[in-house]
């Protein structure tokens, strides 16, 4: 008699996940969906980028104060720094310098160190004038007096400390000249007009004596040691400079507005006179120039090679086919062919800046050089304004045309809000059918459970029934004994 074998126990997770895989194949057509549209998003957000890059060069030439950039050269830049902005007027200046502004500078006698007690008392300090001789102070009535109140005991660092804390005009150092620690007082500005005097109140009742406190008085009209007790070591004074014969006086010793729109910077009197050429900035012009063609010529390569279709791998770029894009370019090489005005160099083309057979702009050097000889021909094709847009420079054209295409409404967010869109009802189909696969998944671990319980129950009936029959066959053996 054949005997009976039950199977063992099925697989049931093993078997759930093959049946699952073919139930999540419309899964994987909604994955691919949503990773094409993101892979063009992403297309359309480098586009973007180039874009708004392109506008911001275009806005530079677009600005007037671009083509009044000016640069300035001097002959004797150890004596006379020159730097010309924008707007300043071509010409040539001889310059001499006889005189560099300064600030008043005042000394002490040598103290042993910074912790040498002076004193206390109160230091009043008044800025104003000193006569050439400097001998004789005029207050400067704008500016009241600063009075200082030193504490009993005070020493030379705490003198210096609370100087500085006053914001009277004047700062406070220590310097260590090999004999002692002397207390220096400077004007905080140079010039004339920042001279200034020190009046004492000394507890002693000797404010002039040069005894504590008094020690630091400095009275110009006074002798020395009694009220003049500081040394003058530098005066306040104006820088003295000649302008094409022409005298003019500063307070400070970097000038501007004296040649319009052209900072002199003075280093050092001269013995000759110093020629200050001012022209045109050209290599600013054309670094300009440059950066709009390539900024130009990067969006024009990403267009490119995002519509672009490679026979051989038989791959696409992003936006290919994409007519949105192709209206981009073609709209924005429409406006880079256009004219401005009625004079010879009224086009790109004209000027040196030439499209090649990729659409891609070239810069032909002997052109644009001749070009950026007249500054003011480039400012009016590319600046232009004008109520009309015939009337505006190229420049001003690609700012709004770009702009409209760059807005909240234009034409790359309705492109990219059309493929949102469509990744959000994607998704959510994505959702819905996770949810539905996850009820089939659960469904079919319940069922094929179920079923591995009963074949585990039929096992065990079929193993009571193959003992029986096993039995059976044994006592019919005996029998026949």
């Amino acid at each position: 008699m054949a005997t009976i074998s039950a199977s063992s126990s099925l697989d049931v997770h093993g078997i759930v996940s093959q049946l699952m895989q073919i139930e999540q194949r419309p899964l994987q057509s909604i994955r691919t969906t949503i990773n094409g549209i993101q892979t063009k998003l992403s297309a359309w957000g480098r586009l973007q980028s180039a874009m708004s890059s392109f506008q911001d060069a275009a806005r530079a030439l677009a600005r007037a104060d671009t083509w009044s950039a000016g640069k300035a050269s001097s002959s004797d830049e150890a004596a006379l720094l020159a730097t010309a902005g924008s707007g300043a007027i071509p010409g040539g200046y001889s310059i001499e310098v006889a005189r560099l502004a300064s600030r008043q500078t005042v000394a002490s006698a040598a103290f042993a160190d910074a912790a040498a007690v002076v004193g206390g008392g109160t230091l009043r300090i008044r800025m104003g004038s000193l006569d050439e001789a400097g001998t004789a102070f005029t207050p400067d009535s704008s500016r009241p007096e600063v009075a200082i109140d030193i504490a009993d005991g005070a020493t030379l660092a705490d003198v210096r400390n609370a100087i500085n804390a006053a914001g009277a005009g004047v700062s406070a150092t220590l310097v260590a000249d090999g004999s002692g620690q002397r207390l220096m007082l400077r004007s905080t500005d140079s010039g004339a007009a920042q001279a200034f005097s020190i009046t004492v109140e000394d507890p002693d009742g000797g404010n002039t004596d040069g005894a504590g406190l008094s020690a630091l008085a400095f009275d110009p009209a006074a002798a020395a040691g009694s009220g003049r007790n500081l040394q003058l070591t530098q005066a306040a004074q104006d820088a003295l400079v000649t302008v094409n014969g022409l005298q003019v006086s500063a307070a400070g010793n970097r000038l501007e507005g004296v040649i319009e729109n052209v900072t002199l910077e003075l280093r050092r009197v001269t013995t000759a006179p110093v020629e200050v050429d001012v022209r045109s900035d050209d290599e600013s012009l054309r670094a300009s120039i440059e950066k709009f063609v390539k900024a130009y010529n990067e969006l024009n390569s990403l267009i490119a090679s995002q519509t672009a279709y490679n026979a051989e791998t038989k791959t696409a770029g992003a936006l290919q086919g994409n007519q949105t894009v192709t209206r981009i370019q073609q709209q924005l090489r429409e406006t880079m062919r256009g004219t401005v005005g009625s004079d010879q160099a009224n086009t790109l083309n004209a000027l040196g800046i030439e499209f090649q057979r990729d659409g891609s702009l070239s810069i032909k050097d002997s052109k644009l050089k001749e070009a950026l000889a007249s500054p003011s021909m480039l400012k009016n094709f590319f600046a232009a304004t004008g109520s009309e847009p015939g009337q505006q420079g190229i420049a001003q054209r690609l700012v709004t045309r770009l702009g409209d295409m760059l807005a909240a409404d234009g034409t790359l967010s309705n492109a990219t809000d059309a493929l949102k869109a469509r990744q959000r009802s994607a998704e959510q189909q994505q959702e819905r059918l996770n949810a539905r696969l996850n009820s089939i998944e659960q469904r079919l671990l319940r069922q094929y459970t179920a079923l591995d319980a009963n074949l585990a129950q039929l096992q065990g009936s079929l193993a009571n029934m193959q003992s029986l029959i096993g039995s059976a066959n044994i006592n019919r053996n005996g029998n026949g004994n």
